[in-house]
């Protein structure tokens, strides 16, 4: 069973990955002409905008558009702390390029936290502070402590420097910073309070609403960004466009493996208004951010592993994948009727937070996403597993 809202620390990160979402994904990323940045870039339909180079690198390394958001400005030029940058603004962050630094700083994540703080005098406001139960860090730079949801959170995410896919301290602290203020209730512009806690490069926000200890990275991008200087459909690539694909995108439309008795068909989802990637209740549901069969990319696909107690006369479409083994045969139907096979060629177990597996890889894979591991219980029944099966499957 798959749950999920943007960066989510415990094993529900994706209602894909266990939260799943980013993108990993790169939520409907489309290969296009590399802007001011040397690798290919990939962009995003809902702002607009494309990433690459370097910023592509560090936004998928450090958890996609679950930690980032989508990108909201091209990259441009701004004074960071009264020196000139090229930086690229995000819906929760800003990648900055400091191109004199080794790498792997020569990008790093922007202190917004401490910005937007700076900007509403919050840190001289006297506001009570709120407990938050479980274990306890404390920054030693600040005095601030850092407990429970938070810290497992803090702990969960990192810009991952040294390219092991462990998270260290110093990688937790290169994505979001020290602590800048104990956990306070504040008013958000949703309207409704929330505990919140203030980090130099982010503000992390108790959402129990949604799923008990779910932690959100707030939206700091939009509320700090300037105005673009390069808004979408401006002329800042560079001038020879890709070549068009072979042929026009037919969405996937049914999932069939004969070896555990598959046979169901797929459907389109996509991100709630809070970024949070959507799993179909009962069906297997295709990230339509990602590529559709013949496309040459990664094809991503995802479902539940137990019927829900509502409905248990339905099954779930991924209760078997992990009976698959490698050399099965995949099939999937386009919207034209025409086949695409593939093979099974490796599973993995992966922590929910793990979510580089739905991003782009340069080469045509189906990547199916389901749950595995101990089940957490909640409300007398399992919400989620403590970790997530990733099955590949490439072309025959």
């Amino acid at each position: 069973m798959i749950r999920v809202p943007p960066h989510v620390y415990r094993a529900g990160l994706l209602v894909l990955l266990g939260a799943l979402l980013a993108g990993w994904l790169a939520a409907r990323p489309t290969v296009a002409a590399p802007a001011l940045q040397d690798a290919a870039s990939a962009c995003f339909v809902e702002t607009g905008y494309c990433i690459g180079g370097r910023i592509r690198e560090v936004w998928e390394r450090g958890g996609g558009l679950l930690v980032f958001g989508f990108p909201i400005t091209g990259l441009q030029e701004e004074l960071v702390e009264g020196q000139p940058h090229l930086v690229q603004w995000f819906e929760r962050a800003r990648i900055e390029l400091h191109p004199a630094n080794p790498p792997p700083y020569d990008v790093l994540i922007g202190r917004v936290g401490a910005e937007v703080l700076g900007h509403e005098g919050g840190l001289s406001r006297a506001i009570a502070a709120t407990a938050m139960p479980g274990e306890c860090w404390q920054a030693a730079e600040t005095g601030i402590s850092v407990c429970g949801a938070f810290l497992a959170a803090w702990r969960a995410g990192g810009t991952d420097l040294d390219g092991d896919g462990l998270i260290s301290e110093a990688e937790s602290l290169a994505l979001y910073g020290l602590p800048l203020t104990p956990p306070r209730t504040e008013r958000l512009a949703d309207g409704q309070a929330h505990v919140v806690q203030w980090f130099e490069r982010a503000r992390f926000e108790l959402h129990p609403q949604i799923a008990e200890d779910l932690v959100l990275r707030g939206l700091l991008g939009h509320e700090l960004a300037p105005v673009a200087v390069d808004p979408p459909g401006s002329a800042r690539v560079a001038p020879e466009p890709p070549p068009p694909p072979a042929a026009p995108a037919a969405a996937p439309t049914r999932l069939r493996i004969p070896a555990i008795g598959l046979d169901q068909a797929t459907v389109p989802v996509g991100t709630d208004a809070s970024g949070a990637f959507v799993v179909p209740d009962h069906e297997v549901g295709w990230y339509n951010g990602s590529a559709a069969p013949g496309q040459g990319e990664n094809i991503v696909l995802w479902g539940h592993v137990l019927p829900f107690l509502a409905a248990p006369h339905l099954p779930a479409p991924f209760a078997r994948l992990d009976q698959l083994g490698i050399g099965a045969q995949v099939v999937l139907y386009d919207s034209l009727g025409q086949p695409h096979e593939y093979v099974v060629t490796q599973q993995l177990r992966v922590a929910p937070e793990q979510i580089e597996y739905v991003f782009h890889q340069g080469r045509e894979l189906v990547t199916m996403v389901s749950c595995i591991g101990e089940g957490i219980v909640a409300g007398g029944g399992i919400v989620d597993y403590s970790e997530r099966l990733i099955t590949i499957a490439e072309p025959r």
